[in-house]
């Protein structure tokens, strides 16, 4: 059988998500959020070839380069000018800055694009449904709330384009007219799909009794040993970021961007938390390429 990074138990995978998230915004290194991104990348390819990056790399793209542009506009803290605009001064260490916080966030967003491919909506509620069914229930329509929405609206764009309907085509009054009609197909059609699902909802007994059933995850030795896995690289994460190790220094002084003593072992452990999915879902491809 084979066994992924998705077979462990949700409450690790949970915890590798708050893990890797934290140390994202710990980690304030133009180095070491460069390889948390690469390292990020490269967990979505081998999870799902990419496909959930590629369908919002536009708008990471687009959030990263305007926290880019836009934090030396508004940041005016520094001792290196490169260059005046309209008697606006303009410091190297706001642009280091606005590098840091954009690849921050593209970390971030790149990571939950995973999210729902590695915790299921099953495994969403084994973890939560326990404590907070209510709350557990609207989160997890939440998350999936805007791929769906992107999915009816792909269908609807697909259905009007063969009734010769289309946003491409025509004027702009035409292509906004057009927008318009799309979207109130598309609310129409989710609230009819709410109505629905709330009355399956209530003619299933839904929150009058705990849940009867559901999918067991059961706690085995191999979680354990990844558990403590994960205690100890962010036990040294945590160590990292106090010993200002991880942080790159702008003010008073900017500080040099290469890595030298220990932070060479904090970047390496760093890669290795992140990294986890890659290695333990490639161990499985190789097996399965060998068995095959």
């Amino acid at each position: 059988m084979l066994r992924g990074f998705r077979s462990f138990h949700p409450f690790v995978l949970l915890l590798y998500y708050i893990i890797v998230i934290a140390g994202l915004m710990m980690y304030q290194h133009p180095v070491f959020l460069t390889a948390a991104l690469l390292s990020i990348i490269f967990v979505n390819l081998i999870l799902d070839k990419g496909v959930e990056l590629n369908k919002w790399k536009y708008m990471i793209i687009f959030l990263a380069l305007f926290v880019f542009v836009f934090t030396p506009l508004f940041n005016q803290q520094g001792n290196i000018v490169l260059f005046e605009l309209f008697s606006r001064a303009f410091y190297l260490e706001a642009v280091i800055q606005g590098a840091m916080i954009a690849l921050t966030l593209s970390g971030i967003l790149a990571l939950f694009t995973t999210f729902n491919i590695i915790i299921t909506s099953d495994k969403f509620l084994y973890l939560f449904s326990k404590f907070f069914p209510k709350w557990a229930l609207i989160l997890m329509l939440a998350l999936r709330f805007m791929p769906l929405f992107r999915k009816r609206l792909a269908d609807i764009q697909d259905v009007q384009e063969m009734k010769g309907v289309s946003m491409k085509d025509g004027k702009l009054r035409e292509k906004a007219q057009n927008g318009m009609l799309f979207i109130q197909i598309l609310l129409t059609y989710s609230l009819e799909e709410a109505v629905q699902t709330a009355d399956s909802m209530s003619a299933r007994g839904y929150g009058l009794q705990k849940r009867s059933q559901y999918e067991a995850y059961l706690w085995k030795s191999r979680d354990w040993a990844m558990l403590v896995f994960l205690l100890l690289l962010s036990l040294l994460t945590l160590i990292g970021w106090k010993s200002n190790k991880t942080i790159l220094t702008l003010t008073p002084e900017l500080e040099s961007m290469m890595l030298q003593g220990h932070s060479w072992f904090y970047l390496l452990s760093w890669i290795l938390l992140i990294s986890l999915p890659i290695w333990t879902e490639g161990k499985e491809v190789i097996k399965w390429n060998f068995y095959k």
